[in-house]
């Protein structure tokens, strides 16, 4: 049945059960056409622990009414169960999106885990194919995929989400810090998102299955039981015109209009610390041995003294402030959580250190573990937790299985320690994570990525029936965690010295106003396509991160053959909006990443000093009101001449462009778009403006110079990007701006 139709597209259901057949805007088919429709809803319940799935297959009874702008789909006895099902869907005459929600009559003793809804394969024509089209994934800050099975060769490889977590993977509010994906080509995209202000946790994920590759939504029902459940927000579907910056905008908007008037943009942000205008390079290194893994014994750092003269050459080298980020710096054991104090070594000499690098005009922060509990830890053998727990306190305090077990935790286990991930709805986690960040906070620190580990800032899945939350992930996680957030700023509020917190990869959407500073890891999205700076579309007016310290890029690039792609890397992060990392090796020297030997040759210390340097002015002088709090706009098209190539350890190859760009609104209503050649060598560019720009381009150097410039008949600005460098093309306005 033709559900709707508008100008914009037409959308098709199945007359037998509802599914979704086709989405076409006129010019191409967005859906695959297998040869059974694919459900458009699967319910997963859970009876005894066991999972039961059901779906839209196993009405007992279908009905349904639609007209060009409204549908009512009704789903009876699932597998004649008294379990029914009412799906409604509604459009606009002008818009390109409809919306869909979702009631279960939950007849039965049974709880409800998750929706999965709707049900959308697109076609598998991805680039890795021969085809044109590109799957926007908005984990791991964004993924642009262009072969939906590359990670299926690595660990990030899709698992079903559930207990114990995996880590790594669509989670959100998490890992996945927006809520919707899109597939899109030349010939248009198809845009699916959730559009929830509150929370509610969600696996968003795409897999290959038979005909196509599924964009899949799981939507987490609080373990709920009897009775009626209704989703509290729509998921869009729609059409678009573009690339994954016209697909952002769409969410963007919905964003400005439903989640950002709870947060308070970084000009007007009164909670964030002294040091973060000042734009820090980050500067990472151990105390404690020279990786991850290995012997944990006090490395040319310690004691912590040591490190100043390097910082300061470093200091002077990048032209930069500097923070200095320290890990395995706990004196419990390395990456052992909840508890990290005291410091290694001692209080005494760890907070003269920060007194010290205070005088010299550095700041300070330590890395954490999150709220996990390590009951053995393999890099120290002698680590022992520091309260002993009862198997009562394990079922009161841990995350806990469907049935009702307590399993070890996925995150570190047989590398790092063997524990358990803790349930932050249990008193305990509260009291011991705010005691432990009031030590840290009394020191004197700056900084405190306390949540490592909770990737975005999230707690793991619990199925708990004795906690006091709802027995199965859900929207109290979110809850829980900012109640936790909250105790740790009351903390912060109360001491005369403030401290930004963060988390390992961003802050997930409704964190972000908690989690001010985290240690990005975009460099994840490898293993499953190319980043994309797609968490700084949606959110850098709010929130700027660093770079983070790159774990894993060794051993996803080859770095040997790939000698430009930490200053890839660096210029990435730059043209994104975020401030600039280096990790250190042996003798002050920067290194690849975290977790590449220090024997291994490192980049060249020149070129990427040299590039740090021309580049982290430009978030302090004429480039601040953009690259720290400006509104990230879709960039006027760049013809560079040269690539640069990156090779892949999977055996693929990524030719990224020699000179990378990004363009943004600030708040004056200027507009500025910045080229950065990340190169040894001077890069010809050409920037197709067209006849958009309403008043005078300008040309702005790292000196200062503020030259006129202007485009050729064609609408295109050519220019040279000198080596290792930057440069910043600003004007007032744009006819064509949102």
């Amino acid at each position: 049945m033709d559900m709707v139709f508008n100008r914009h597209y037409t959308l098709r259901l199945d007359d037998d059960r509802g599914a979704l057949l086709s989405v076409s805007n006129g010019t191409r088919e967005f859906l695959a056409q297998p040869d059974v429709p694919n459900p458009l809803f699967r319910l997963r319940f859970r009876a005894d622990g066991l999972p039961l799935d059901l779906s839209a297959d196993d009405a007992q009874e279908f009905s349904a009414t639609s007209n060009a702008l409204e549908a009512v789909l009704t789903y009876r006895s699932l597998s004649r169960l008294p379990v029914h099902v009412v799906v409604h869907c509604t459009a606009g005459l002008e818009s390109s999106l409809t919306y869909w929600d979702l009631l279960v009559e939950n007849g039965t003793d049974y709880t409800l885990e998750w929706i999965e809804f709707p049900g959308v394969v697109v076609p598998n024509d991805l680039v890795a194919r021969e085809g044109t089209a590109r799957i926007v994934w908005p984990a791991m800050e964004g993924t642009l995929v262009e072969d939906a099975d590359l990670r299926e060769h690595g660990w990030l490889k899709y698992r079903e989400p559930g207990y114990p977590s995996k880590g790594w993977e669509g989670i959100y509010p998490g890992p996945c810090g927006a809520q919707f994906m899109a597939y899109c080509g030349p010939d248009g995209g198809l845009y699916l998102g959730a559009h929830d202000p509150n929370g509610h946790v969600k696996s968003i994920e795409y897999r290959s299955v038979d005909g196509g590759i599924r964009l899949q939504f799981r939507l987490f029902a609080d373990g709920f039981g009897r009775g009626t459940y209704h989703l509290d927000y729509p998921m869009a579907l729609g059409i678009f015109d573009g690339d994954w910056h016209d697909a952002a905008e769409i969410y963007r908007s919905w964003f400005l209009q439903s989640f950002a008037p709870k947060f308070e943009r970084l000009r007007d942000n009164r909670h964030l610390p002294p040091w973060f205008a000042a734009s820090p390079v980050t500067v990472i290194y151990p105390v404690r041995g020279s990786r991850d893994v290995g012997s944990m014994e006090p490395n040319e750092y310690f004691p912590y003294a040591r490190a100043l003269p390097h910082l300061r050459r470093l200091s002077e080298q990048l032209d930069s402030k500097i923070m200095a980020l320290l890990m395995h710096w706990e004196g419990t054991a390395p990456w052992a959580p909840p508890y990290v104090w005291p410091p290694y070594g001692g209080t005494p000499p760890f907070t003269e250190f920060v007194r010290q690098a205070h005088d010299d005009g550095f700041w300070v922060g330590v890395y954490g573990s999150g709220i996990g509990w390590t009951r053995e830890s393999l890099l120290v053998p002698e680590y022992h937790p520091r309260h002993t727990l009862s198997e009562q306190d394990l079922k009161n305090i841990m995350c806990t299985a469907p049935n009702g077990d307590i399993g070890l935790s996925n995150i570190c286990a047989g590398a790092q320690r063997w524990g358990y991930d803790m349930c932050p709805k249990s008193p305990f986690v509260t009291a011991t994570a705010t005691a432990e960040v009031a030590h840290v906070v009394a020191s004197g620190v700056d900084y405190i990525q306390f949540f490592d580990q909770n990737l975005g800032g999230l707690s793991y899945a619990c199925y708990s029936t004795v906690h006091g939350h709802p027995p199965g992930p859900g929207k109290w996680q979110t809850e829980a965690m900012m109640g936790l957030f909250h105790s740790l700023q009351r903390i912060n509020s109360s001491s005369t010295h403030k401290v930004g917190l963060g988390c390992e990869a961003a802050a997930a959407e409704p964190f972000i106003p908690y989690l001010t500073f985290n240690d990005l890891r975009y460099n994840i999205a490898l293993w499953a396509g190319c980043p994309i700076p797609l968490y700084q579309y949606l959110y850098h007016e709010y929130i700027n991160n660093f770079m983070g310290n790159q774990n894993s890029s060794s051993t996803t690039i080859d770095i040997e053959r790939s000698p430009y792609n930490l200053l890839w890397r660096t210029g990435y992060a730059f043209v994104a909006g975020e401030m600039l990392t280096v990790v250190l090796k042996d003798r002050g020297q920067i290194h690849w990443d975290w977790g590449t030997e220090w024997n291994s040759p490192g980049p060249d210390q020149d070129l990427i000093a040299q590039l740090i340097r021309n580049l982290n002015s430009w978030r302090t002088t004429m480039g601040q009101p953009y690259l720290m709090y400006g509104r990230m706009l879709k960039p006027f098209p760049v013809s560079v001449a040269s690539s640069q190539t990156i090779y892949m350890r999977a055996g693929h190859q990524l030719h990224v462009p020699s000179v990378l760009t990004s363009r943004w609104r600030g708040d004056d209503g200027t507009e500025a778009q910045f080229l950065v050649n990340y190169t040894p060598d001077s890069q010809p560019v050409d920037v197709h403006i067209g006849n958009s720009v309403s008043s005078g381009l300008k040309l702005s150097t790292l000196t200062g110079e503020d030259m006129p410039c202007s485009v050729d008949a064609r609408g295109t600005l050519s220019i040279t990007v000198p080596a290792l460098s930057c440069l910043m093309v600003r004007y007032g306005t744009t006819s064509e701006s949102p």
